[in-house]
């Protein structure tokens, strides 16, 4: 699987040091001297008299240091970013020109007479134009340099931006959905519980306490991101237990090695929505049902199979998968995205879900 560039941005070093407000003081410091480290490496020594020698690099150095930092702190935010190309072009120009008139100024006036390299005096007798041009050369490199830093900066920004509006999206989308869950559980639990009242109070009783029982895992575990797949099997264990006092005529099995599933974590009722829709489209008031469930784990994928009986007149009203599968779909397409697999299985007498989760 590709990985994720937002990651891969926000675990890279280098482009950390390059967009990350924390490290901002230390960006300018590094660009400061390395500007600093070209000029001294670069400059033709000896080309004026005494202290003028050091004034020829420094004056260049603030005139690019300035042009660059006008550039990215006042004309592309200011202009560029907010669409007006014209006004930044034209203002853009106009920082250029006065640089190229403050850099002649010095150099071919005040400074003319504290030149001692031959060639630096042949190059200021060429026409104003192209020293200008020649001059501007040097500058639009550092320009550019700044224009690009500040584009992928403000990229960089808006993508993590709009990946974490779209994980709260998510989030508040799988808020939604766990919220379906607990009611569709519920009411599926307060009919069977009405059925028992008029045939077995005793059980009815029963059934209640472990209904607070449920509530409690609801409440619990089902707003975690994660639980351990062991007590989600517990879970289902329990449910399918009063399903069977409930019904007559109804077995079911759910096998799973406790040692080969001990530790695992996955998001809470997954399960809990294979075994609801089994118990609902399984009941039969003609014939024997029952709902055989096996998880186990293999190859770095966990494996939950669910088979239930089919009805030999199906109920009418169960004609609609109801929320429950779609429910499930889409969480996972949320959550696994296409590394997951839920395929469905209908056979004459028997009906057969099996979903696979990456670990």
């Amino acid at each position: 699987m590709d990985e994720n560039p937002y990651i891969f941005l926000k675990n890279n070093l280098l482009l950390q040091f390059l967009i990350a407000d924390r490290y901002r003081i230390y960006r300018h410091i590094t660009a400061c001297v390395s500007l600093l480290l070209f000029f001294l490496i670069t400059k033709e020594w000896g080309a004026y008299e005494g202290v003028f020698d050091h004034l020829d690099w420094i004056e260049r150095y603030l005139i690019i240091t300035v042009a660059f930092y006008l550039n990215l702190y006042v004309l592309i935010p200011h202009f560029l970013f907010r669409g007006k190309l014209m006004s930044y072009t034209f203002s853009l120009i106009g920082i250029l020109f006065v640089c190229q008139v403050i850099t002649y100024y010095l150099n071919a006036v005040i400074w003319r007479a504290y030149m001692i390299s031959e060639a630096l005096k042949k190059a200021m007798d060429l026409p104003i134009p192209t020293l200008f041009l020649f001059s501007l050369l040097s500058l639009i490199p550092f320009i550019m340099l700044s224009t690009l830093i500040k584009i992928f900066q403000v990229w960089v920004k808006n993508s993590e931006k709009m990946q974490e509006l779209e994980r709260q999206a998510t989030e508040s989308e799988l808020q939604a959905l766990r919220s379906q869950i607990q009611p569709h559980f519920l009411f599926n639990m307060l009919n069977s519980i009405n059925v028992l009242v008029h045939i077995d109070p005793e059980k009815a009783s029963y059934t209640l306490s472990k209904l607070s029982d449920f509530l409690r895992h609801l409440l619990y575990q089902s707003h975690e991101q994660r639980v351990f797949l062991s007590s989600e099997l517990r879970f289902l264990s329990d449910y399918l237990s009063l399903e069977a006092m409930r019904r007559d005529d109804f077995t079911y099995e759910l096998i799973y090695d406790q040692k080969n599933v001990q530790g695992i974590q996955i998001p809470p009722n997954m399960l809990l929505i294979l075994a609801e829709n089994a118990v609902k489209h399984s009941a039969d008031a003609l014939a024997s049902t029952y709902i055989y469930i096996k998880c186990e784990q293999k190859e770095g994928r966990l494996y939950f199979s669910v088979r239930n009986s089919v009805p030999l007149q199906p109920n009418p009203k169960h004609k609609c998968s109801g929320i429950g599968l779609p429910n499930l779909s889409r969480r996972l397409e949320l959550l696994y995205g296409e590394r997951f697999s839920l395929s469905q299985e209908r056979l004459p007498q028997e009906y057969i879900v099996t979903l696979a989760l990456p670990l």
